[in-house]
């Protein structure tokens, strides 16, 4: 069953809340604090986005959710519109207790000044049966969760998504290793086919048999008739 507002506020779901946060059938978290991709906390004013850049979004209020309510999170319509599409969204497991934050990335060629306060993430909240198998989560520390936040923020995630410039320097010296392998596989053939080429014609030459000249022949027909004629005249 889906939560109304009153509903909402009656089961005390969201802690340190704003009523102007509240709709019909939902709840849109604030910005608390915005972490950039070097680690450096925003909480005064906000921080502007650039094109590509990745940051971290860190709720103003705390969730805390019994056993028998699961709790959907996603992405503000409005900041769609602006090119801004989170990261990590979806379910908030029931007991759940604390700051809620999702990594963002702004996809559009321009900045975008989030502001704190400013709404980024609205939750709708499912009533269901007690689940058989409920894990029982121990409450978040804010300044745990947010020191957690800071420490992916510089080892797990890039300053920017996708850097093009980086991913086409990659391709490009792909192309060139792959072009020299080729050229030395070509070559390694080219040397075998000649070696086999220079082979067949050495076989060759000596297993074919030529005439022999012999630059004597005319002497010796020449002699023996001579001997022929002397012979003959002999007998007369």
């Amino acid at each position: 069953m889906l939560l109304t507002d009153s509903e909402i506020r009656a089961a005390q779901l969201v802690k340190y809340g704003s009523e102007a946060r509240y709709n019909a059938t939902s709840y849109d978290l604030g910005i608390g604090e915005i972490i950039d991709a070097g680690g450096q906390r925003h909480s005064e004013v906000g921080y502007a986005v650039k094109p590509q850049e990745i940051v971290w979004l860190i709720s103003r209020e705390n969730i805390k959710l019994p056993t028998d309510i699961t709790a959907h999170a996603s992405i503000r319509t409005g900041l769609c519109n602006h090119g801004l599409l989170a990261l990590n969204i979806g379910i908030v497991d029931p007991t759940w207790d604390g700051p809620l934050s999702t990594a963002v990335v702004n996809f559009s060629k321009s900045e975008y000044f989030l502001k704190i306060e400013e709404k980024f993430l609205r939750l709708s909240f499912l009533k269901h049966n007690e689940p058989e198998r409920a894990r029982i989560l121990p409450p978040s520390s804010r300044k745990e969760y947010i020191a957690e936040r800071i420490g992916l923020a510089k080892t797990n995630f890039g300053s920017t998504f996708l850097n093009v410039d980086e991913l086409s320097g990659n391709v490009a010296r792909r192309i060139i290793e792959n072009r020299k392998d080729n050229i030395v596989l070509y070559g390694a053939a080219a040397s075998i086919i000649i070696g086999l080429i220079v082979v067949v014609l050495s076989v060759a030459t000596y297993a074919i048999t030529f005439p022999r000249y012999n630059p004597y022949g005319d002497m010796d027909q020449r002699l023996k008739l001579i001997e022929q004629n002397l012979k003959v005249g002999g007998e007369h």
